[in-house]
C-alpha cells in the first residue's frame, strides 16, 4: 500500500517487499477485499505485507494491522509519527482534502489535528477568581469568573453519601472555570473539554484546541469505521473522508489502521450550526461570531 510522508516525521522508513509490484488490495463484486498479487491470483492463509490477515478464501478478516513486513520475515509496527504532538486529550482530525487513488482503495488525506483539552487539570486547579490568560490555540483572552472548583464526578444512588464524598475526594480530576472575554462569550473549561455557553447557560459549544495543519495520511478506502457510541449517527469511511468530516484514529507509519467516527460530524448542541467546513458548528472560527 503506498505511504505517504507526514509533515511531522522526521525520517521515511525504507520497507522491504517480497511480492512483486503488482500486489495490492481489491475489492470484489461481493464487497470484500483482497490482497492481490497478479491479475487472477491473491494471498490466502496469511498475513499481507502491511500485516492484515486474509482467510482461506483471501479476504481480509477485518481487523488492524500486526506491522508491516520486514526483510526477515518478521512483521515490525511502525511509530505513530504524530505521537510527538502535544495532545492533552483525545486527538481528533478534520478532514481539509481527500483524493482516492486509481486502484480506489486508499485516500490521500489532508488533515488538521485538534485536541478536546485545552489544559491539564492541574493547571486549571491552580485557577483564581480574577486571572486572565489566553486560550491555548485560539488566541482569546479570558478571564476567570471563579475560582476553579471540583465538579461532581460520583453521586450515590444508595444514598450513601460519605462514600461518594471520599471518592470525589480522592480523584485528582474533575476541577472546572467559568471564563468570559472581552466580548462577553461564556465558556467553562475542565480538563476534558471547552464549552462556549450563552450568558443564560440555555445553549452550548464544544470548542477544540487546534494543534498543527497540513498533515498528509493514508487512509485504506477498505477500512471500515466504528460507530459513535451513545448516537444512532454513523459516517463511513467513505463519507468521512468525501464529505471532509473529523474522526479519531490510529496510525502506524502514514496509514490508518483504525478510524473512529465522533460526535463532532452531527449536530448534538443546542447550538446552530454556524458552518459546515469548522466542523458543524462546534470548532471555533474567527469569523463565525
Amino acid at each position: 500500500m503506498k505511504k505517504f510522508i507526514t509533515l511531522a516525521a522526521a525520517a521515511a522508513m525504507t520497507l522491504a517487499m517480497t511480492t512483486t509490484a503488482f500486489a495490492d488490495w481489491q475489492q470484489d463484486s461481493t464487497g470484500g477485499w483482497k490482497y492481490m498479487t497478479s491479475k487472477n491470483t491473491w494471498l490466502t492463509s496469511q498475513y499481507t505485507e502491511d500485516g492484515y490477515w486474509v482467510d482461506v478464501n483471501g479476504y481480509w478478516d477485518g481487523n488492524a494491522s500486526i506491522g508491516t513486513k520486514q526483510a526477515d520475515g518478521s512483521y515490525q509496527e511502525q511509530a505513530d509519527p504524530l505521537s510527538g504532538l502535544q495532545i492533552l486529550g483525545t486527538r481528533i482530525f478534520k478532514v481539509t482534502d481527500a483524493v482516492l487513488n486509481d486502484a480506489k482503495s486508499d485516500y490521500t488525506a489532508t488533515v488538521d489535528v485538534y485536541d478536546t483539552a485545552f489544559m491539564t487539570n492541574d493547571e486549571i486547579k491552580g485557577i483564581k477568581k480574577g486571572d486572565t490568560f489566553e486560550l491555548p490555540g485560539l488566541g482569546i483572552t479570558v478571564t476567570a469568573q471563579n475560582k476553579a472548583t471540583k465538579s461532581v464526578i460520583h453521586t450515590s444512588s444508595s444514598g450513601n453519601t460519605a462514600e461518594a464524598a471520599s471518592k470525589n475526594s480522592a480523584e485528582k480530576g474533575g476541577y472546572r472555570v467559568r471564563l468570559a472575554d472581552a466580548e462577553g462569550n461564556q465558556y467553562i473549561l475542565s480538563a476534558s473539554r471547552l464549552r462556549k455557553t450563552s450568558a443564560d447557560a440555555s445553549t452550548t459549544e464544544t470548542i477544540l484546541r487546534p494543534v498543527a495543519t497540513g498533515i498528509v495520511i493514508d487512509v485504506p478506502a477498505w477500512r471500515d469505521s466504528n460507530r459513535v457510541n451513545g448516537t444512532s449517527h454513523y459516517s463511513s469511511t467513505k463519507s468521512m473522508m468525501e464529505n471532509k468530516k473529523m474522526f479519531e484514529a490510529k496510525l502506524q507509519g502514514d496509514t490508518v489502521v483504525e478510524i473512529n467516527d465522533v460526535t463532532y460530524n452531527y449536530d448534538t448542541t443546542t447550538t446552530p450550526v454556524f458552518d459546515e467546513d469548522a466542523a458543524h458548528g462546534h470548532l471555533y472560527n474567527l469569523g463565525e461570531y
